[in-house]
């Protein structure tokens, strides 16, 4: 480390202590002379001094000096602070080294003995503000009586600096200069604004949460009210529907509150599954669709049909950023307005697949200020969003927690007043197929003909990629004129894809037209695409002889199915029935939870599938009905929260039994603790699944229909009824042998 001291030249630090050293070997004669030199003075004989004692006494005190001097140098070359030292001229003296990085100078010696207006005007620094300049020119031309101590704060290129300007004076008193001292308050200041920022983002959180809660049970209470009043069934219908409506917004707010919550204490995890990607987009689309179509939106979307058709990871977690996003473009766009959802397949390095998706609107757009506060917590662009549109504010910054922990970014493109393009990338492993390619099935493409029509070119195009990836025969017309022209030209074809809305000629009438052709071998079907509902046009197109339809958005699902199923083959693989009528009548389930109208719902949502169902209100009354009748019961639906006894230790208990229904019989957690380490709890004390509350209909269903209707609940069925015969023979020799 090197030092600059005032003759310029840079000499080391260890040339200090070498100093330092001589002056302490000097101080036990030093400390002689002293006593000499005071009884000198008490005699009043100080020209007695000789003169070699008077050498030594100049060099002690210009040896102090020097001292001196060099402890001030080191603490101006050193001191993390900007020191300056003006003269009662207001000449600058003396200043820290420090001085040079802000004055952008090689040397703080240029500034010595430049007065402070000559300084302002040669450097124009902007440390020397006007208040700065001001207060220092009051203290000169006050002599040092304006203020002891002024403080003020400025901000400059460099950073926010704490500034303190005071006089001071010699030992009568006398004026003698200003001292100014700046401290760096930047790291300070930029915290302290963060703070009050965060807090200030937390209360305008408060504040929209309030309004988020406050609205959708203002609906169910007011909704409860009208409904309890009217004897109408319509009206009634009516007042569900809007009760169910606000208590879906108003878990939607609970569940992202819980998310971030758990995303800032570290605690939100992923759950990984093998998934079918299209199939999880058309989920989000059917969520979406309908708010879409409330505001006369035009929903497209484009499927890169390179993304594997199964994945690997959480498809809930990923339908919840896409469903955040493409809600977010409905809600920013005006009515008649397009959003495009777009899918790319970015490439695949050893089984890991970079797969990006855009959502691109033509709504009210952002400017930069607006964009730097999307994915924060808390906020939102603009306060006045969520009076105008509501929503907590929370959606974006977990969506970027999500995508984050899938080694992934998100990021967002907008104009104020043109539109918002949200695009994010994911990295997912490739899953195995599942299902059979359309080959292997059997299904040979190119022995049919088809024949698109639609005046959109990507739509066209969307129809070109698919039918040339299966091999497909199939021609194009944008338009219902250039479509009876091909079919004059080439004859009829088997499958006719149809938009409904076209120039001049409609799909309906255009249908009209078509069925009057002859058809070729193997007969010919009409499939009308739109993005209207059904019910709109389905009056008019079944009159003029269509025969299917198609709602956009597209998926590459629903035509292969639909040609699947004109050659004749199974396109509906994958389908759940949603069916449930009686098909759990031969089963019997033990609920088991103390709050009453948690059992009048799962009664109530199961009756339509007859299974019988046992209630226990807490645990210990579910283990002695178990105990009792252990054959009787397929299933156990067991809460977690009871009193008395909880379900953990209940599920312990009837797992300890010494018997094959203890150990085999399934014990479902049904509870509202849904955070990872719950379910992880439940699974550990010998539980096996849970369902969250509230109650998902569908999944309420799938986990019956997985230990019920499997193999496994084949076969646990049919050893409990053999079970339960022979305790009632045992039961009957027992009650034969008494009467004897």
């Amino acid at each position: 480390m090197t030092n600059a001291p005032q003759d310029g030249r840079f000499i080391l630090i260890s040339e200090y202590d070498e100093l330092l050293e001589k002056f302490k070997s000097a101080e036990a004669e030093n400390k002689k002379l002293s006593r000499e030199i005071r009884t000198l003075i008490k005699q009043d004989n100080i020209n007695k001094l000789n003169v070699d004692t008077q050498s030594k006494l100049t060099q002690i005190i210009t040896g102090e000096k020097q001292k001196q001097e060099m402890y001030v140098q080191l603490l101006l070359d050193f001191s993390p602070v900007v020191i300056f030292i003006f003269d009662e001229e207001a000449k600058f003296l003396l200043g820290s080294k420090s001085i040079e990085k802000i004055f952008d100078i090689d040397d703080v010696t240029l500034l010595h003995g430049r007065d402070l207006e000559n300084i302002i005007e040669r450097y124009n620094p902007s440390v020397f503000n006007y208040a700065v300049s001001s207060q220092i020119k009051n203290i000169v031309s006050s002599r040092g009586g304006t203020s002891s101590n002024s403080i003020v704060e400025i901000s400059t290129d460099s950073g926010k600096y704490g500034v303190n300007i005071l006089p001071f004076f010699r030992e009568n008193n006398e004026f003698t200069g200003v001292l100014v001292i700046m401290n760096d308050i930047t790291e300070m200041a930029n915290a302290k604004e963060i703070a009050e920022n965060a807090s200030r983002a937390k209360s305008d959180f408060l504040s929209n949460m309030s309004h988020e809660i406050r609205t959708p049970m203002n609906a169910i209470i007011g909704m409860m009210t009208i409904g309890k009043s009217t004897e109408e069934v319509e009206r009634k219908n009516y007042c569900l529907d809007r009760i169910e409506d606000a208590s879906k917004h108003l878990l939607g707010v609970i569940n992202d509150v819980l998310d971030m919550s758990k995303i800032e204490a570290g605690k939100f995890e992923l759950s990984f599954v093998e998934f079918n990607f299209e199939r999880m987009m058309n989920r989000v689309v059917n969520v979406i669709k309908f708010r879409a179509d409330e505001k006369r939106q035009m929903l497209t979307l484009s499927f890169d049909k390179d993304i594997p058709k199964n994945l690997l990871g959480d498809d809930q977690r990923l339908a919840q950023v896409i469903t955040n996003l493409v809600g977010n473009s409905v809600k920013f766009t005006t009515e008649d307005g397009l959003i495009d959802i777009n899918t790319y397949f970015l490439g695949e390095e050893d089984g890991i697949c970079n797969i990006k998706v855009s959502v691109s609107d033509n709504g009210i757009g952002l400017n930069a200020e607006q964009q730097s506060k999307l994915f924060q917590s808390f906020q939102q662009a603009d306060s006045s969003t969520s009076r105008t549109f509501g929503g907590t504010g929370l959606g974006l910054a977990i969506s970027k927690g999500i995508i984050e922990m899938m080694d992934g970014s998100i990021w967002v493109e907008s104009e104020l007043g043109k539109g918002s393009t949200f695009s994010f990338t994911v990295k997912l492993k490739r899953g195995e197929e599942e299902r059979k390619s359309l080959y292997d099935q059997g299904i040979n493409w190119s022995n049919i003909k088809l024949l698109a029509i639609d005046d959109d070119p990507a739509i066209l195009g969307y129809f070109y990629d698919l039918t040339k990836k299966y091999g497909a025969s199939c021609d194009f017309a944008p338009s219902s004129e250039d479509a009876l022209r091909l079919v004059e030209q080439n004859g009829g074809y088997n499958i006719y894809f149809v938009d409904w809305i076209m120039p001049k000629i409609d799909g309906i009438e255009l249908t009209r037209e078509l069925k009057k052709i002859e058809p070729p071998v193997g007969g010919s079907s009409v499939v009308l695409i739109s993005a209207a509902d059904w019910s709109e046009i389905a009056e008019d197109a079944v009159a003029a002889g269509v025969d299917k339809y198609l709602q956009k958005p597209l998926f590459p699902s629903m035509i292969t199915d639909l040609v699947s199923e004109y050659l004749g083959a199974d396109a509906h693989l994958d389908r759940d029935s949603k069916d449930v009528a009686g098909i759990f009548e031969e089963y019997c389930l033990l609920l088991v939870e103390d709050v009453d109208i948690n059992r009048e719902i799962v009664r109530s949502l199961l009756e339509p599938t007859k299974l019988r169902i046992d209630s226990a209100e807490n645990g210990i009354e579910a283990v002695k009905m178990f105990a009792e009748s252990p054959e009787k019961y397929d299933i156990i639906f067991m809460d977690v929260q009871m009193p008395q006894m909880d379900g953990h230790e209940a599920t312990r208990i009837i797992r300890a039994y010494d018997s094959n229904e203890a150990k085999d019989i399934p014990i479902i957690a049904m509870t509202a603790n849904v955070f990872r380490e719950d379910v992880i709890k439940c699974l550990e004390s010998g539980m096996n699944s849970h369902i969250g509350k509230p109650i998902d209909y569908d999944e309420l269903i799938s986990q019956l229909r997985r230990y019920l209707l499997s193999p496994d609940g084949e076969r646990r069925k049919m050893e409990r009824r053999m079970q339960f015969e022979r305790r009632q023979q045992n039961d009957r020799r027992v009650a034969q042998r008494r009467v004897w």
